[in-house]
């Protein structure tokens, strides 16, 4: 069952502790993809988005919440990524942001037509994964899946399903570009 934003928001506010793990299983997947634009490592993009989980939750429950909660988590990770970045002493450049702001104007401005398209697109390049990271992707990504219940469901390391769901991550963020992020979020 899929619970739009209002729902959540609406529990957000009510300080329903089930709101975060919606918001999680919806956005988790996608957040950490996106942090990887900014930071080097999955374990980087990982601690950050979690990070913005807790702080949202800590500082919006029980209020009101106006506008979007994708615009509202896109940005914060964008946030918080470029102060870790900041933070380890990496050069960053000061017109990310607004980039950002407009890649998220436009996944929120899509028609069904372009997401179908960017879906299909998203879907050719995931076909053309090799067989083990086509595999641990979709089991993160479609399924839902913790790194350890893949590992348990393809009986490999945890290690592994990291390393192979970060190399799929790589190729396709390569291959299709700025589609990329907009591409995973509708695919998911």
């Amino acid at each position: 069952m899929v619970i739009d934003e209002k729902e959540i928001t609406l529990r957000l506010e009510s300080k329903d502790e089930q709101c975060m793990r919606m918001l999680f299983d919806r956005y988790y997947h996608a957040l950490c993809t996106y942090a990887l634009k900014y930071l080097p490592s999955l374990s980087d993009a990982e601690d950050t988005v979690q990070n913005v989980f807790i702080s949202l939750w800590e500082n919006k429950k029980g209020q009101r919440f106006e506008g979007s909660l994708q615009a509202y988590l896109f940005g914060a990770v964008t946030k918080a990524a470029l102060k870790l970045q900041q933070r380890q002493g990496r050069f960053v450049f000061n017109d990310i942001e607004m980039h950002v702001n407009q890649l998220l104007d436009e996944m929120i401005a899509f028609n069904e037509e372009e997401a179908e398209s960017r879906k299909m697109k998203l879907q050719q390049e995931v076909d053309s994964l090799p067989p083990k990271s086509k595999e641990i992707f979709t089991a993160i990504v479609l399924e839902n899946l913790s790194y350890k219940q893949t590992a348990e469901k393809y009986h490999v390391s945890v290690n592994t399903v990291k390393t192979l769901y970060a190399l799929a991550l790589r190729k396709l963020r390569d291959n299709l570009g700025d589609l990329f992020v907009m591409a995973l979020f509708l695919y998911h």
